[in-house]
């Protein structure tokens, strides 16, 4: 999860759309309106079920780390259509660094970066710095599992966890990490993430999420 104490927490290489976010991205600025809709896949490095989907702390670690996309398959910000592209981010001990999907226009990689201003603000003078770079995300949800991969980054693939009834998966009702309304439990088979910024994870039966998105400049709360 880009969590972190509730941080999002989420490559082609080495190009950035650009690195830093200025200080005064912490304050949610007035803009065209934009919403986005679609599904999120996230895993991170605790155990399942992760403590920090119903509000206690991250285990078996003293931190949260993770890896996120959100799949657009609605969208828009103002005037500028969406649909079809990915947010993506990580969550490390360095940074959060966001991912916006390398098939975007310069008009619709500016939308995503706003928009992910909007949703993770960077805060003055925190150690912790926000990042942007550009990849190729791939993000696959079928009916028994997810997979995210992050360019040449990282990559995660999950299982949904099945219930009693051996069919159905588990799924979590307005947890506390996510703004998704339902969520579907899975557990990692893989987890890796290595970036320039000195932010790495390799592990695997870790905690992993799926859900429904319906987020607007207006969603009080996104994590």
């Amino acid at each position: 999860m880009l969590k972190a104490k509730r941080a999002v927490l989420l490559i082609l290489g080495t190009l950035a759309i650009p690195m830093i976010l200025p200080g005064a991205a912490a304050t949610r600025e007035q803009g065209p309106h934009w919403e986005i809709i679609g599904r999120l896949s996230e895993a991170c490095t605790c155990s399942v079920p992760c403590g920090c989907n119903f509000g206690a702390g991250a285990s078996p670690h003293h931190y949260c780390w993770s890896m996120m996309s959100l799949e657009i398959q609605k969208g828009h910000y103002g005037n500028v259509i969406l649909d079809g592209l990915h947010l993506a981010g990580a969550n490390g001990k360095k940074s959060t660094v966001w991912y916006i999907d390398d098939r975007a226009t310069p008009e619709q990689a500016a939308a995503l970066k706003t928009i992910a201003s909007h949703v993770l603000p960077q805060k003055p003078h925190a150690k912790r710095k926000i990042y942007f770079q550009t990849a190729r995300v791939t993000q696959e949800i079928g009916n028994k599992s997810q997979r995210l991969q992050i360019g040449h980054r990282g990559e995660f693939e999950a299982d949904y966890i099945i219930g009693m009834d051996g069919k159905t998966p588990i799924v979590v009702e307005n947890m506390q990490s996510w703004n998704v309304q339902h969520d579907v439990k899975a557990k990692t088979t893989k987890l890796y993430y290595r970036d320039s910024f000195g932010n790495k994870y390799n592990l695997k039966s870790t905690n992993s999420n799926m859900g429904r998105f319906d987020w607007t400049d207006k969603t009080p709360a996104y994590f």
